[in-house]
């Protein structure tokens, strides 16, 4: 009993947070998706190039030992 008692404490306590949420509007959620996507997009960009750089060196440096 008292483990539902905690459970009913919890489910309570995120129903009171989640009044306090501000939610955005629909134009706020498709701006900060675009952000998200061309910031992802260059991270991966960027880790592709490092990996492809650093690849090709130990390769250079491999065939040179």
């Amino acid at each position: 009993m008292k483990m539902f008692d905690k459970v009913k404490e919890f489910l309570s306590g995120v129903r009171f947070e989640m009044k306090k949420v501000n939610w955005p509007s629909w134009d706020e959620l498709k701006s900060s998706t675009g952000v998200v996507l061309i910031f992802s997009a260059f991270v991966t960009l960027f880790v592709a190039v490092v990996d492809f750089g650093v690849g090709t060196l130990v390769r250079k440096l491999i065939e040179w030992l």
